[in-house]
């Protein structure tokens, strides 16, 4: 089945450094349009030609395991079957370099008057040199159909407060994002915390078992700190293995001494089913 849950990105074992001014006024303003421009060029243009649009040079999809955007997008051909989506929620850095869309989508099959497909997406942006915003990663679950929303909601704050006196950068969010597909505490997540779970509507629930094929089976990995430290994106997984595509926050100084990158977003996907044996 086509939808947005199977467009998605990666680079494996990549460390993003991305480089930005402080937040402009606008840079969440811009951020929500990115995406409001995708959707509707989706609609008009095609899936296709509204992907190789979005996605920046080294954006990655899932499908199922992370890959680079641009190659799976360039060898699917054009179809006339319709995906559709609208962001109910979007949060940007306070560099205004790094943020996230999430919200529903459905998809209709050619000929078909209603939708038959419908589930959630993620969506990490980055800022490019010229100032525009354009898909990192992009990945999604599927669920029952759900009302598309009539406005986006801005999470997090322009700013987390003063930098924590403690490290919490690269290496912090890399041991952080050890913690296997579809395991969550709520000793790691934020006060807002998201979760996406296939087969699910989301929810807040800061619980969850590891998936099967956990830590053993990592393949890839990725990560982005925005300019300022605040907002961070982690990404991963495998064709046969459990993926996950998650946005962390920082602690700022006047949390608890030692507190690490807080999981704001998290989408793991379990690992798909093998094949069937034929003969």
């Amino acid at each position: 089945m086509v939808a947005r849950r199977h467009t998605f990105k990666t680079l494996a074992a990549l460390g993003l450094a991305l480089g930005a001014g402080p937040l402009r006024a606008d840079d969440y303003a811009d951020l929500v349009t990115a995406e409001q421009t995708f959707a509707a060029d989706a609609v008009v243009r095609g899936t296709r030609a509204a992907f190789l649009e979005a996605l920046a040079s080294d954006g990655v999809v899932f499908a199922p395991g992370p890959t680079s955007g641009k190659a799976i997008w360039t060898a699917r051909p054009d179809n006339k079957d319709r995906l559709e989506w609208a962001p109910s929620v979007a949060e940007v850095a306070a560099s205004g370099d790094l943020g996230y869309t999430s919200g529903p989508w459905r998809y209709t099959v050619k000929g078909d008057t209603k939708p038959s497909a419908f589930g959630h997406y993620l969506t990490a942006w980055k800022k490019q040199a010229d100032g525009h915003w354009k898909v990192l990663v992009d990945h999604g679950i599927d669920h029952a159909e759900t009302p598309f929303p009539d406005k986006v909601v801005r999470r997090g704050g322009i700013a987390s407060g003063l930098a924590p006196t403690w490290p919490v950068g690269m290496a912090e969010l890399r041991i952080a994002d050890h913690v296997p597909a579809g395991q969550v505490t709520t000793a790691m997540v934020s006060d807002d915390f998201l979760r996406l779970r296939d087969g699910n509507f989301p929810d807040g629930l800061a619980a969850g078992e590891a998936f099967p094929g956990g830590p053993g089976m990592r393949l890839e990995a990725g990560y982005a700190i925005s300019a300022a430290g605040d907002l961070a994106a982690s990404w991963g997984g495998g064709q046969d293995s459990p993926n996950w595509l998650r946005i962390w926050r920082r602690p700022a100084a006047g949390d608890p001494p030692g507190l690490g990158w807080r999981l704001a977003v998290d989408l793991d996907l379990a690992a798909p089913p093998p094949p069937e044996e034929t003969r």
